[in-house]
């Protein structure tokens, strides 16, 4: 028997990623539009919680916007550091080198819009989302019956470029990294400004009647922004020219598991981009999205629906025990289908395999740091203080944590002043219980007693901005803002001068939270550094508009929260 060639099937977008949803009102009916779904890639969707599948079963599209923090960032070098007029800095991320050399660093986008994916740890899940379609007109969508397996595999692009190459292209990245994080800064205070000139015009800036274009501050920004575009061009310019005088290409590599057997253990080896045959390439399930039938508007009736869990960790490691993922390597995603003439149970061989259809990549990624601040902050983790007046009424022998100490162990007891005095090794093993209050009141004071000599000896200052305490601990101004001076000097006309009467205001209350935190010596030396609004700036997060601490009960107006965020992607509805 013969079978009638079939079209070759696409695997894109779900349909409604083919329509812009901010370009429409909400809540009107759309057709997609096949010819944007013929150029379209699988997509990731972001959610907050573990039971992000059994959300997008019921509602497909409900999703989390991905935002600004969902950027890759980098480290950069900072404007001019701002100061007062006694020279102290407004930051404390600013500093003076061992040259003399005045240097203040950001933690910005780094410009080339790639996605940064969380970890579960980090409360963000994702899943890879695709549709299943036929090349044929109208674009219509593939027969799940045809359908024999679905997945996706995790690849990623590297480059291991000549040795003797690696000196002359160092500066052109650092020069290209640092240029377009520059003009992401400019792009964003350009559009603040023009938004600022039209809230007080009613006009665009540019408009007639509006703000004129020839305002010193506003012309310096677009200056600045020409001149950063220039530059960026100039250095990707060179950095081509390297890469083809080298002949420099990234190679695109897949995981294999071990040959041998061996449990979580694989490499990466190169691959082709489309191989004809999937072969022993690590590969993740894709599931079909089956929509409720009482439900007509469901999203998944109007598309071959496949969806997956994207793997954002792994237990797998190379032969040395390197991560299989990391946070320095570039990742993309590709799926793949399978297609059989006809159908067969799931757990056996295809009989009548009928092709191999892969999708285009994936948007690159780059998995987040496990010490990722906004990755961390996502899921805040509170560890409950004993009552010390609580414990000494219950005070009495109990479990807690079990210490089993071989002969052999070490022993030492120490003074009030926690000076050694007697010390050895254990005569007899023994298992010592330790109420968990107990532990945890000692690891308390453990960290609360080297903080400050942390800060103090390696003049980690800016470790200040990362305490939040409720109540707040210092009292501001409403009038002083997060960062004084922040738009540098890329040809900002800013005044740097800081009313000396401010600085007092909170003069006082800075001491004594400093005297607290890092002693009358650590107050001294930070202060002959930094202006006093440098360390009220660094709580301001804390304290919000609440005022000073004493009032409206000490709770800030408007503290960190994990939901701050938490936007939605808006919802297509298909006609």
């Amino acid at each position: 028997m013969t079978h009638p060639p079939e079209r070759d099937w696409m695997i894109v977008a779900p349909w409604w990623q083919w329509t812009p949803p901010g370009s429409l009102p909400a809540h009107v009916p759309v057709t997609p539009e096949p010819a944007r779904g013929r150029v379209s890639k699988p997509v990731f969707q972001k959610y907050d919680s573990p039971r992000l599948v059994n959300d997008f079963i019921a509602d497909p599209q409900r999703c989390l916007t991905f935002v600004t923090d969902d950027l890759v960032h980098a480290l950069q070098p900072a404007p001019e550091p701002s100061t007062n007029k006694a020279g102290k800095f407004f930051r404390l991320s600013a500093a003076v080198q061992r040259d003399g050399t005045r240097v203040d660093r950001q933690y910005v986008p780094d410009g080339t819009e790639t996605r940064k994916i969380f970890l579960d740890t980090h409360k963000r899940f994702y899943l890879v989302v695709c549709d299943i379609r036929c090349d044929a007109t109208g674009f219509p969508k593939a027969a799940r019956d045809k359908i024999c397996k679905a997945g996706f595999v995790v690849r990623r692009r590297t480059t291991t470029p000549p040795s003797e190459s690696v000196a002359e292209v160092k500066p052109i990245l650092g020069r290209l990294s640092a240029g377009r994080a520059q003009l992401a800064r400019v792009n964003q205070l350009t559009d603040l400004e023009h938004a600022a000139r039209q809230a007080s015009t009613g006009a665009d800036a540019g408009a007639p009647g509006g703000a004129s274009m020839s305002d010193a501050k506003l012309q310096s920004l677009l200056n600045a922004r020409t001149s950063l575009r220039n530059l960026v061009a100039e250095e990707k310019g060179r950095f081509d020219a390297w890469v083809k005088r080298f002949g420099v290409v990234p190679q695109l590599h897949g995981w294999f598991p071990s040959p041998q057997g061996f449990s979580k253990v694989g490499a990466w080896a190169p691959v082709d981009e489309m191989p004809a045959e999937r072969g022993a390439e690590s590969s993740f399930p894709l599931y079909p999205l089956i929509p409720d039938k009482n439900d007509p508007t469901h999203a998944g009736h109007f598309g071959s629906i496949y969806f997956g869990v994207l793997p954002t960790s792994s237990h797998d490691t190379d032969e040395r025990g390197r991560a299989r993922f990391d946070d320095q390597e570039f990742y993309e995603v590709r799926c793949w289908v399978q297609r059989h003439r006809a159908s067969h149970d799931a757990d056996q061989p295809c009989r009548c395999p009928d092709g191999l259809f892969w999708s285009l990549p994936t948007r690159p990624y780059k998995r987040a740091s496990q010490f990722d601040l906004t990755g961390t902050s996502h899921q805040p983790v509170t560890i409950q203080l004993p009552d010390l007046n609580v414990l000494a009424a219950q005070a009495k022998p109990s479990l807690g944590v079990g210490l089993a100490k071989p002969k052999g162990s070490l022993m030492v007891t120490a003074d009030k002043g926690g000076k050694p005095q007697n010390k050895g090794l254990t005569g007899v093993p023994e298992i010592c219980f330790f109420p968990i209050p107990l532990i945890t009141i000692v690891a308390t004071f453990v960290f609360e007693l080297f903080l400050p000599v942390v800060m103090l000896l390696f003049q980690l200052w800016w470790m200040l901005a990362l305490k939040f305490c409720i109540p707040p601990e210092i009292g501001l101004s409403a009038g002083i803002t997060a960062e004084i001076g922040s738009s540098g000097n890329i040809g900002i006309s800013a005044d740097l001068d800081v009313d000396a009467t401010i600085e007092a205001h909170i003069d006082a209350d800075v001491r004594a939270r400093l005297d607290a935190a890092v002693g009358v010596s650590g107050r001294t030396d930070l202060l002959a550094q930094y202006s006093s609004i440098a360390v009220a700036n660094a709580d301001i997060g804390a304290t919000g508009a609440a005022g000073s601490a004493g009032a409206g009960g000490g709770v800030p107006a408007h503290p960190p929260s994990v939901v701050a965020n938490l936007e939605y992607e808006p919802e297509v509805v298909h006609a």
